[in-house]
């Protein structure tokens, strides 16, 4: 069921994967990431210690970053310059093209790069429209912006039929094992 909108992956968040085994299990050499209720909580300006040092981890492995967020484009660019990665916002997830353009710029291809975001269908679908690894994260917050509050309450219920179906399982503790 709805299966253009499944995640690879299901974890609570970023922390939850290793990014070496990850890098080398599935040969991955660049990351697309959400910012909002992924990076950070939604709407917040402040990067976490936690963040910071995840995305020095993934730096020192050489593995690329690029922020893709349908968010404010003049907040998520001061937040990628603090982290010193590319961006691209307000492209309208899930259209292909800011999966393409964060492509491009990290001079990767398709199959070796990991789409990690909060959002079914933002996220998730926009890199499996494009066959790339999808990793969905639990949302940092609760709260979110009022255009998301219809989607969010669409995937809980589909996300809740995916597990007792057992069509995914939440990863529990790192991934992968």
């Amino acid at each position: 069921m709805f299966g253009i909108l499944k995640p690879k992956i299901y974890v609570d968040s970023i922390y939850n994967l290793d990014l070496k085994k990850l890098k080398k299990l599935k040969n991955i050499k660049s990351i697309i990431v959400d910012l909002d209720n992924t990076l950070i909580a939604w709407g917040n300006n402040e990067i976490d210690n936690k963040v910071i040092n995840w995305i020095k981890e993934a730096k020192k492995l050489e593995l690329k970053i690029c922020i893709v967020s349908n968010s404010n484009s003049n907040r998520v660019e001061k937040i990628a310059k603090i982290l010193n990665i590319p961006h691209y916002s307000k492209f309208f997830k899930p259209l292909g093209i800011p999966f393409i353009n964060a492509v491009k710029i990290m001079n990767t291809n398709y199959l070796d790069t990991v789409v990690i975001g909060d959002q079914i269908f933002t996220d998730i679908w926009g890199g499996n429209r494009l066959k790339l690894f999808t990793i969905l994260v639990t949302p940092i917050i609760k709260r979110d912006s009022i255009g998301t509050f219809f989607q969010r309450s669409l995937e809980k219920i589909i996300i809740f039929f995916w597990l007792k179906r057992d069509e995914i399982k939440k990863e529990i503790g790192n991934w992968p094992k």
